[in-house]
């Protein structure tokens, strides 16, 4: 069986009907040889192998397993129904091994499936009850038999690392779409992402457990927004990082996080990562013992930042947890603070009255006010200023602010113009 070569982009794809041997095809059977069920951990480390060993089925910088359950059985759907599945893409690594360029969540389908790991419905079984396989070979050896000798498409690319990296995001363009830091991942590959990823891309990782563990109470209480299986936690990881060291987004040039990776691709590991991302997130869950779900999201190394640099130091932020829990206690009982509870975790922190909306005066105190000022403002009388003002030109205000014990009825409104509104603050 001859074999054809085509010129695609940078790289050179070899079709061959069989990876070992061209006059046979290569099946499943071949695929999930080697594989084993507890080297798939869920990170990115060159931790998952199949083919007796040789190939390397979750390279450095492929991302982690992303397909949903639907996507996941329709993989082994389509085997099942002896239906053709879309060209896998292996790199020849040249010393006898290969890595998974593109097909890596079909692959894993596969041999997760092999492995006994989920069950599907088919129209070839003889019942509606979904089967796994292990239950296959045991009572349909012949469609297990079908199954192992299915035929893959492979092609394996040759080429230059920088090529096979221009390729790999080519080809990834289509099916799950990588995200931005999925493809920053395929140009620092080494031993320093290799182990970023085990900490921030793995369930199991310190990054994601730190994030979504609260070590008070060890219950599943996240900060972060995204998934670690996206690499949405260690993209903010590195964002946190790279605004730590100083490095900034260039207009038409390389992010923050692309010179943080830039200069940290050669590290032997990214201990000095995890230690500034772990000091931001141990000061946050130092600070609010009680959590709410609006704590999820907020930007904590800005956060962070800032309260080391002491911008926060007269604010409750702070204080210590025993105090600042007691405020958002008192805050969520004030019948003045009408904020949801994301704007009383802001006022803690940044110490902006406006974050708590307090309840404002309505339009009919507002009015009667307004007439028995003669649409005078109380401040403008003070400083010999006669002028009368429209209605739409004034606002109520508290004459005794909210952060002084002031309530929001009508003896205690004034109305004042937009400057000496604006400029009043807390003064009584």
């Amino acid at each position: 069986m001859s074999m054809t070569v085509q010129k695609i982009s940078d790289l050179v794809l070899i079709r061959k009907i069989s990876v070992k041997d061209p006059s046979k095809g290569f099946t499943i059977r071949d695929l999930v040889e080697g594989y084993m069920k507890d080297s798939d951990d869920g990170t990115t480390t060159d931790s998952v192998f199949g083919y007796g060993g040789k190939l390397n089925i979750r390279p450095s910088y492929q991302r982690n397993s992303v397909y949903n359950e639907k996507k996941r059985n329709a993989v082994i759907e389509t085997i099942l129904d002896e239906c053709p599945l879309n060209t896998i893409y292996w790199v020849d690594k040249e010393d006898g091994t290969y890595e998974v360029l593109d097909g890596q969540q079909r692959i894993l389908s596969i041999c997760k499936y092999l492995a006994g790991e989920f069950a599907v419905s088919a129209d070839c079984f003889p019942t509606d009850l979904p089967q796994d396989f292990p239950n296959l070979q045991t009572n349909m050896t012949d469609i297990a038999e079908r199954v192992l000798d299915y035929q893959l498409d492979i092609y394996v690319c040759k080429g230059s690392p920088s090529e096979k990296l221009r390729w790999f995001r080519r080809i990834n363009t289509s099916g799950e779409p990588l995200n931005d830091q999925e493809l920053r991942n395929s140009s620092y590959t080494g031993a320093w992402l290799s182990d970023a990823k085990a900490r921030f891309s793995s369930e199991n990782g310190r990054g994601v457990r730190l994030t979504d563990i609260n070590p008070n109470n060890n219950k599943p209480e996240p900060l972060l927004n995204g998934s670690w299986n996206r690499q949405e936690y260690l993209e903010t990881a590195l964002e946190w990082a790279a605004k730590h060291e100083g490095f900034v987004d260039k207009k038409d040039g390389p992010t923050a996080i692309e010179q943080y990776m830039l200069k940290h691709r050669g590290d032997a590991d990214a201990s000095a990562l995890w230690q500034y991302f772990s000091q931001v997130l141990e000061w946050v869950r130092s600070k609010f013992v009680s959590y709410n779900k609006a704590l999820k999201g907020m930007d904590w190394g800005a956060i962070y930042e800032a309260f080391q640099k002491g911008d926060y130091n007269s604010n409750i932020i702070a204080k210590s947890a025993i105090e600042i829990n007691d405020k958002i206690i008192e805050l969520t009982n004030d019948d003045e603070v009408t904020a949801p509870i994301k704007g009383i975790y802001q006022y803690i922190i940044y110490g902006d009255g406006r974050y708590l909306s307090i309840r404002q005066f309505d339009e009919k105190v507002a009015r009667a006010v307004y007439e028995q000022q003669h649409h005078h403002c109380v401040y403008c009388l003070q400083e010999g200023n006669q002028k009368e003002y429209a209605f739409k030109d004034m606002h109520a205000d508290h004459i005794q602010p909210w952060s002084k014990g002031g309530k929001t009825v009508p003896e205690n409104c004034q109305m004042l113009c937009r400057y000496h509104n604006e400029t009043k603050g807390n003064r009584w």
